[in-house]
């Protein structure tokens, strides 16, 4: 069975794929987490996944930027949606910054409506507190901690915070802290003074850790560059502990010296310190360089992730369902998403219009218009907006609401056309890739004249054009207020 039949199958049974990621945490990641792995995974992050797999002690440095956090988080969905840990603590510096952690848990959901719902199938969704739910709130400003479906209980802590009798008593029993991960333990404010490094690591040693028990599997992540703070101290205190793994990944400069106490975030910052240094063993050394000599990009806020294969693609053909009787229905709540271009030159983007109706859980994509050179003019391409609404009975238009955008709006709303503003966070590939999962059910269908949209779409994100593309995924963003959904 090659890989691509194991995934067709892993679709088809929930129960085959909860037994087969019980024991794969990677290939968990990768099926419920998809937005994160639009490409290969470098080879240094292997280490990772396959400590935490084996429920070891991990201590993980690396530098910033690099995906350390986004795949402990995705950890903390893995082990709730298998119970294997019931009271779980995310530990920073300060208890701001550790609800920051489980709230961007939440919110990454709240809107990713099509994510949550792979995940939510198989395993089960979230209880919020009340309150949430009752304002019917987008999105959530604070979370400090949460009790899932499942019971398993998770929250956020201070480094000044003990564990010591915080025990999580659910339904089926009484559980201790049994997950502790830290992350952004060391502050410019906590280490100010060798007095304050002192008091604090003394705490972490003897109230936090020590109110641990055998059973409790610990994710230290690193997040410092310099020698004296509490992480290396830290590390220190762990290196020849047989229950723990170090991941170190080396930094080198192009003389293959190890520069971790010399590395700098940026190119310019490099340049700036390194203006009167003549000594090469001395020089500040760029992550950008060094990221880039990795063969890794920026995605997401994380350096994971290394650029599209030609050959891959989002969409494939046997996802594209057509239907020949588009004619025959009675169209209602059609939305019609526009995504312009300024120039009018020849070669240039297309101004793309794509006029959807949503059907209870289905899409159907009735028509899709890619204006050209004169066409793209402001005036000419309104109006065709114009007609298309009329034709349609359209019930919105969505524009974007950046740059050019603003003046569109405007055009359209004196054409007595209802305007939607469209705030678009993620690139396009994310976007397209949180879709994924209706084309891979069925559920989006395609009238026979849509040739040119359904081209960009097979061969997205290579296309030398995909402005159709993005004008679809404007008129299949949900609209209506959601509760509060979270990540597992």
């Amino acid at each position: 069975m090659d890989y691509n039949e194991a995934i067709n199958i892993f679709k088809k049974s929930p129960l085959l794929r909860k037994t087969y990621f019980s024991t794969n945490f990677f290939d968990f990641c990768k099926f419920y987490f998809m937005e994160y792995y639009n490409f290969e995974t470098p080879k240094c992050l292997e280490k990772y996944y396959n400590a935490l797999e084996s429920w070891k002690n991990v201590y993980f440095k690396w530098f910033r930027g690099s995906a350390k956090t986004t795949i402990a988080q995705m950890y903390v969905s893995y082990c709730i949606a298998y119970k294997t840990r019931r009271n779980i603590m995310w530990y920073s510096q300060t208890i701001d910054n550790a609800e920051e952690n489980l709230t961007y848990i939440a919110n990454s959901f709240i809107n990713d409506t099509d994510a949550w719902e792979r995940f939510c199938r198989d395993y089960g969704n979230l209880y919020y507190p009340e309150t949430v739910i009752k304002q019917g709130q987008k999105k959530i400003k604070r979370i400090d901690k949460f009790v899932t479906e499942n019971n398993c209980y998770v929250r956020a802590m201070s480094l000044w915070t003990s564990p010591r009798g915080k025990n999580y008593t659910a339904p089926d029993g009484k559980f201790r802290p049994d997950l502790l991960v830290f992350d952004d333990v060391d502050t410019v404010q906590s280490c100010q003074s060798r007095k304050k490094i002192d008091k604090n690591f003394e705490f972490m040693l003897n109230e936090v850790l020590g109110g641990t028990t055998g059973a409790t599997q610990i994710i230290f992540l690193w997040n410092t560059i310099y020698e004296d703070w509490i992480v290396p101290r830290f590390e220190e205190h762990i290196k020849n502990d047989p229950t723990w793994e170090i991941i170190n990944l080396p930094i080198y400069d192009e003389h293959k010296n190890i520069v971790w106490n010399r590395f700098v975030e940026t190119d310019a910052e490099a340049e700036k310190l390194n203006k009167w240094i003549r000594e090469i063993a001395k020089k500040y050394v760029s992550l950008e360089t060094e990221r880039r000599r990795l063969g890794s990009i920026s995605f997401n806020q994380n350096y994971l992730l290394i650029p599209y294969m030609n050959w891959q693609h989002i969409i494939t053909r046997g996802m594209i369902q057509r239907d020949h009787n588009c004619k025959g229905y009675k169209y209602d709540s059609i939305v019609i998403g526009v995504d312009p271009a300024v120039s009018e030159k020849e070669g240039t983007d297309k101004f793309a219009i794509c006029v959807t109706w949503k059907l209870q859980d289905r899409y159907y994509i009735l028509e899709s218009v890619g204006l050209e050179g004169m066409e793209k003019n402001i005036w000419r391409a309104s109006e065709t907006v114009k007609n298309l609404y009329n034709k349609r009975k359209a019930k919105r238009v969505i524009v974007e609401t950046v740059a050019y955008q603003q003046v569109l709006k405007t055009v359209f709303a004196n054409m007595w056309m209802a305007v939607q503003e469209q705030k678009t966070i993620k690139d396009k590939t994310t976007r397209l890739m949180e879709k994924q999962i209706l084309f891979e059910e069925w559920r989006v269908y395609f009238a026979p004249w849509n040739d040119e949209l359904i081209d960009e779409l097979l061969t997205f994100p290579n296309a030398e054009h995909d402005d159709m593309v993005d004008s679809m995924l404007f008129t299949m963003q949900e609209t209506r207020n959601k509760f509060f959904i979270a990540s597992f």
